[in-house]
């Protein structure tokens, strides 16, 4: 797991992918400026617009994944996100090939607070339970980049 802010993205030139990922989202002036599955990379990485209502940690669930590595890059309010260590978690649906996605329960080993310019990096070992709220429920607009994870 990458927790960062955007101003530091040169620290990543060395992740290819990565660094690729993050002079996108750096280009993006408004959430609304891109549609979902919009390709950044044929055949590997895309990225997509996502808003909800932050909520409640009780209301949140781990999520994992398998072909592809997330960066989360918020635009508009902030969103706290937990990660483990998806080995230490127990299974509450189990991983589903066709959506590759797979749901968890658990303790976290730590979690970040992700205000606009922040982003976080989850690799297929770092569940994460997105969504959470800091102290009230607001609206969250972020940008989620899929990166396909090499075999």
């Amino acid at each position: 797991m990458i927790f960062d802010a955007i101003r530091n993205k040169e620290n990543y030139k060395a992740e290819t992918k990565i660094y690729q990922a993050l002079c996108y989202l750096e280009q993006i002036s408004r959430w609304d400026e891109i549609l979902p599955d919009t390709v950044i990379l044929e055949d590997c990485m895309f990225a997509g617009p996502v808003s909800f209502i932050s909520k409640e940690e009780k209301e949140c669930v781990y999520e994992a994944h398998k072909k592809y590595m997330d960066i989360h890059y918020i635009m508009e309010g902030a969103e706290r996100i937990a990660t483990a260590d998806v080995r230490s978690l127990q299974v509450k649906t189990p991983y589903s090939e066709e959506e590759d996605i797979g749901f968890f329960t658990g303790p976290a080993s730590g979690s970040c607070l992700l205000r606009p310019g922040d982003f976080m990096v989850c690799f297929p070992s770092d569940a994460h339970k997105v969504a959470m709220m800091d102290q009230t429920p607001e609206t969250v607009k972020k940008i989620v980049v899929k990166i396909k994870v090499e075999k």
